[in-house]
């Protein structure tokens, strides 16, 4: 059996699709999501050897040094956000993320 700790938090960030097709290319310009971000960490411990508020905060932090507060994600999709989640957090025994865009539809990165 495999066990999982699993975070689900937002942060307020913008971004742009600079090749945007032309039946959305309102994305071209720099625009607002509420991007919701879910990761599961697979553990051992089954006594919090996760915490979910240290983790979820470890990883605010992450993003805001790293994006500014909101994010800054400037030419970043969905999927960039979420791989590179995933990279940062493999050696911490992430093994999966989704970054949604207002709760509607994103990308998933997964070990």
């Amino acid at each position: 059996m495999k066990t999982f700790v699993k975070l689900d938090f937002d942060v307020i960030g913008f971004h742009q699709y600079k090749n945007a097709p032309k039946e959305v290319e309102f994305l071209k310009y720099n625009h607002r999501h509420d991007f919701n971000i879910k990761v599961k960490y697979q553990i051992i411990d089954l006594d919090r050897e996760k915490e979910i508020f240290i983790q979820t905060d470890m990883l605010k932090e992450y993003l805001y040094e790293a994006y500014g507060n909101p994010c800054q994600f400037n030419n970043m999709s969905c999927e960039m956000i979420a791989k590179e989640l995933l990279e940062f957090g493999e050696i911490d025994g992430m093994v999966y993320v989704e970054v949604l865009e207002d709760g509607k539809g994103g990308a998933i990165a997964e070990l």
